[in-house]
């Protein structure tokens, strides 16, 4: 073959390519290959996507990113976005679709999903009505019972009910999350449901969703994560039911094998100690853990506001009124609308 006709084959396979890529929904997977289509079907679980004679299905918790052929690109960016965890500039170019920008009902419903995701968590962290974001996503949680995003929904609701102190609420949507068909996602789900059982003071049935955790026969790290998390929320529910020394034993193991990365962990450990030392009856090693988060993981909105919460009343505590007062004027400024404002 000449070079002339091999460069018109490559141009025509080129152009062929753009076409596809430029009309087409696309499909991204975790393993970073994507398929390009027309999406025929979604579900909680599963995306099934066509091109000519092929068909493909694909597993939701398998999928990093869905983008529809049509969708206006503040959509496309919002999503960026919101992987990133840019949750405010998400908010702000959703803000600028009216309904003449959406042309179909599945990128409707990605704008709806991204909106209230995005002001959920954003509330999490202190910026924004909780009422008013919970609302929202719950609106969405209802009017989209098959969207893709279900289960990232059912989570983030239980995550905004935990906050609001609401914890068998939590429990509720947390066990949604459980039912999905996943092992990964019920290892997560089985640990979120026994921290909201702690929150209940149901210290017997949370210990019994962490051990299930940790006896399931789950490899890799993201299973070697959720056993250390599941170890912590043992740990408070041992101290709940009055065995503190284990208890602490316990966090101080997590807080040596965790990978220093790995910081909302450290976060949560540095809490959990605290809370295992007040159990405890020994208040300067209560303070001593929660100042670590403090100082070092202020970053994480919810275990920042716990631990201000506790510094507060703790330097009290030692005479150190202006430290005590400092503490609360930091949560009343900070997390407003925390419930460890009131606690």
């Amino acid at each position: 073959m000449s070079r002339l006709k091999i460069s018109i084959a490559t141009t025509v396979c080129l152009c062929c390519l753009v076409a596809v890529g430029q009309g087409a929904d696309r499909v991204k997977l975790l393993a970073g290959n994507q398929s390009s289509g027309k999406i025929t079907e979604i579900t909680p679980t599963e995306v099934n996507l066509e091109l000519g004679a092929t068909k493909k299905t694909f597993a939701v918790n398998e999928i990093e990113t869905i983008t529809f052929d049509a969708e206006p690109n503040e959509l496309a960016q919002a999503r960026i976005a919101v992987h990133a965890g840019r949750f405010g500039d998400a908010v702000s170019l959703l803000n600028k679709l009216g309904k003449d920008d959406v042309s179909r009902k599945e990128i409707a419903a990605d704008v709806d999903f991204y909106k209230a995701y995005a002001a959920v968590r954003l509330a999490l962290a202190g910026d924004g009505s909780k009422a008013d974001a919970g609302r929202q996503l719950f609106a969405f949680e209802k009017a989209h019972k098959n969207s893709y995003h279900y289960f990232e929904t059912c989570e983030a609701l239980g995550d905004l009910f935990a906050a609001l102190g609401k914890f068998d609420q939590a429990e509720t949507y947390y066990n949604k999350l459980a039912a999905a068909p996943w092992p990964d996602y019920k290892l997560r789900a089985d640990v979120l449901v026994g921290r909201a059982l702690v929150g209940q003071k149901a210290y017997d049935r949370a210990l019994a969703k962490f051990d299930d955790v940790l006896a399931a026969d789950a490899k890799g790290k993201d299973a070697e994560r959720q056993k250390l998390a599941a170890t912590l929320g043992k740990a408070a529910a041992l101290a709940g039911n009055g065995k503190s020394d284990q208890a602490i034993q316990s966090v101080e193991q997590v807080i040596a094998k965790a990978d220093p990365e790995n910081q909302e962990l450290h976060a949560r450990a540095y809490n959990i100690l605290g809370n295992c030392y007040l159990a405890a009856g020994k208040k300067k090693d209560a303070l001593l853990a929660f100042l670590h988060v403090d100082l070092l993981y202020a970053r994480f909105p919810e275990q920042h506001a716990e631990a201000l919460a506790n510094l507060a009343t703790l330097w009290a505590d030692v005479d150190k009124a202006d430290r005590a007062a400092q503490a609360q004027a930091t949560l009343n400024e900070k997390y407003p609308g925390s419930v460890w404002v009131t606690k």
